[in-house]
């Protein structure tokens, strides 16, 4: 196994592609920008519902003096559930969400549902405290010290307050057996804290912070989309190009990638166009071994240049990638190289590129391969991608924060 390491680390450092599973058994590298992470017991993560992992507190409705409950929320995400709440299943439920940014309830009421959506923004990365109260047969919610959404209670929900039903609330995703369907993608890059569920007793969250520091959430945030080392984030190709899609049959058509970074470690993909086969058709990548960032084309070696000494110094990296009639350009901070493309490699990957199946892979390759460690921020077509969009993403990506200690605006 050591000499099949040993040659494998030449071939990397030659240059030569080396396939996915004999990568897999290099060790991982060094940290090259150190960080304290700083995950707090006390901060509740409540985007883990995508990997089963959604808190659960149960109370009697007969034990209970008081429906009200409030906590503090802090969250870049412009969509997720906050707490999804019920008495004797989806006929009586309430739903606390974040939609395009603004609070949102969605509750029955009879035959079919209310959605409301009001009150300023709170999707702007600074702690909110949010109460839930129940008056006089309705619901209002307060950001603050103003009422932001207020909805009448059903009759059936009122019934279901004065009965011997079980109360449930889940944070940060749906009850497993909820049978309610959503407009929205249920996990919330968010955090909580200072909770007050019901007047009742709610340990069981110390204890799963205590237990699990997948379940924290660092004490401060910043923009972007924070991987690990493990895992990647993949979508359809199409659905990423948008409507600029409808414009690859054009002889002009161009493709534009940028991508803005904080490392941790010096390794990993960062862009990757997998064709239906899973082949790797466009790639660009931190290459370890040789220090080097490399963008391949078709599995050949197409371009490479040695790693800025900023790199692990901390800085923030800007690269700007574009395929043209007849050119591929690729931009490092001031630097820029452009190289002759081929007409045969132009249309080839304009065919992948629209081909139901392909994807884009951000922070790694399929399966996890060969995964970027650090703070990412990902335009495609000058538009910011969404990672809740992905057609597959890890579980252990945050989608809307990083830890503050990564902020890509404070590393230029």
């Amino acid at each position: 196994m050591f000499a099949l390491k040993r040659f494998v680390v030449a071939l990397l450092t030659l240059g030569i592609w080396v396939h996915p599973t004999l990568e897999r058994t290099l060790e991982p590298s060094p940290e090259c920008n150190s960080f304290v992470e700083s995950r707090s017991s006390h901060l509740l993560y409540t985007g883990n519902s995508s990997v089963g992992n959604v808190p659960i507190l149960e109370y009697k409705v007969t034990e209970l003096t008081s429906f009200d409950s409030e906590f503090e929320l802090r969250t870049l995400d412009p969509e997720g559930v906050i707490f999804f709440g019920d008495i004797g299943g989806q006929q009586n439920y309430f739903l606390l969400a974040v939609i395009q940014g603004n609070l949102s309830i969605q509750t029955s009421r009879g035959d079919g549902q209310v959605l409301v959506t009001s009150g300023p923004k709170i999707s702007d990365g600074e702690w909110k405290k949010i109460a839930v109260m129940k008056h006089e047969g309705a619901v209002a919610v307060r950001v603050g010290s103003e009422t932001a959404v207020t909805v009448q209670q059903s009759a059936e929900s009122q019934r279901a307050e004065i009965g011997n039903g079980m109360l449930r609330i889940s944070i940060g995703g749906l009850l497993p057996d909820s049978g309610v369907t959503l407009g929205l993608n249920p996990p919330l890059d968010g955090c909580m804290r200072s909770w007050d569920w019901v007047r009742q007793d709610s340990s069981i969250l110390e204890r799963t912070l205590q237990d699990s520091k997948v379940q924290r959430c660092w004490e401060h945030i910043a923009p972007g989309s924070y991987f690990t080392g493990v895992g990647s984030v993949g979508f359809s190709s199409l659905a990423l190009l948008g409507n600029s899609s409808a414009e690859l049959d054009g002889a002009d058509w161009t493709l534009s990638v940028e991508l803005a970074l904080r490392t941790v470690s010096a390794r990993g993909f960062l862009f990757i166009l997998v064709d239906t086969q899973n082949d790797y058709i466009l790639s660009l990548k931190l290459n370890h071994p040789s220090q080097e960032l490399m963008l391949r084309l078709r599995g050949t070696l197409f371009w490479s240049r040695s790693y800025p000494q900023t790199l692990c110094s901390g800085e923030s990296q800007f690269l700007q990638l574009q395929v043209r009639p007849g050119q591929l350009v690729i931009g490092m901070g001031v630097t820029k190289a452009t190289m002759r493309l081929t007409d045969g490699d132009y249309e080839l990957l304009k065919r992948v590129l629209s081909q139901p199946g392909s994807r884009v892979y951000l922070g790694g390759g399929p399966a996890g391969l060969s995964s970027f460690h650090g703070c990412l921020q990902a335009k495609i077509q000058g538009v910011n991608v969404d990672l809740d969009l992905a057609e597959v993403k890890h579980g252990d990506v945050r989608s809307h924060s990083c830890p503050a200690a990564l902020d890509i605006r404070d590393g230029k």
